[in-house]
């Protein structure tokens, strides 16, 4: 991370809502999409400690759960990442967009220096959608193992990391048009149109 870069964590709840609802340029809508994933994966993992409680007495259940907990603590720590740097990719690319260009070398420095800020605020939420896929599986996962009044909590989860997919996708799109390489567009676009149907394979509902 940047040295003047602040992450989103260390942020209180009320100084992250006012820093979103300002004028500043971060965090976005792919930042903000990837915090709520990590706060829906938070909710998963919610649901799963409260079960491990009481869970003891049947071996091959705790050790699911304990299992599916590692995954989902893991996942957190990592889509918690990928929110900080959603928004350092997005200042980055901010600055190649202040870049002097009075000179042929200047101008074509600061083209290839915003292509790369574009494809970069690109690949990261693209990266993120693939996390938060794996985190619908786990959800979809917990469903079945959870103590049943805390199953609430899985289905939140699941919806926040639903939601937070079509939200990083919308980034994502936004990145892409900006993108003038085809090649390169095109193979970020086929990624995304992956993810987009890898992450309505799963269903997570009520028993």
């Amino acid at each position: 991370m940047s040295n003047d870069f602040t992450s989103l964590w260390t942020l209180t709840a009320a100084q992250l809502r006012d820093r979103v609802a300002s004028s500043d340029p971060t965090p976005g809508g792919g930042s903000v999409s990837i915090v709520a994933a990590t706060l829906g994966v938070a909710s998963i993992q919610k649901a799963i400690v409260v079960s491990l409680k009481r869970s003891a007495a049947d071996f091959a259940r705790h050790q699911a759960l304990l299992d599916l907990s590692s995954s989902t603590a893991a996942l957190m720590a990592s889509l918690s990442e990928f929110a900080d740097a959603d928004s350092l990719v997005f200042q980055n690319y901010l600055k190649a967009c202040t870049l002097p260009r009075t000179t042929e070398d200047e101008t074509a420095f600061r083209r290839a220096a915003k292509e790369d800020g574009l494809v970069r605020a690109t690949r990261i939420p693209l990266e993120a959608a693939t996390q938060m896929t794996r985190g619908l599986k786990f959800a979809e996962a917990a469903t079945g193992l959870v103590d049943s009044h805390v199953r609430s909590e899985v289905l939140a989860g699941g919806v926040l990391l639903g939601a937070s997919i079509k939200g990083v996708f919308l980034s994502v799109d936004a990145s892409l048009s900006g993108i003038s390489d085809r090649a390169t567009r095109k193979a970020l676009k086929l990624q995304r149109d992956e993810l987009e149907l890898a992450a309505a394979l799963p269903r997570v509902t009520a028993h």
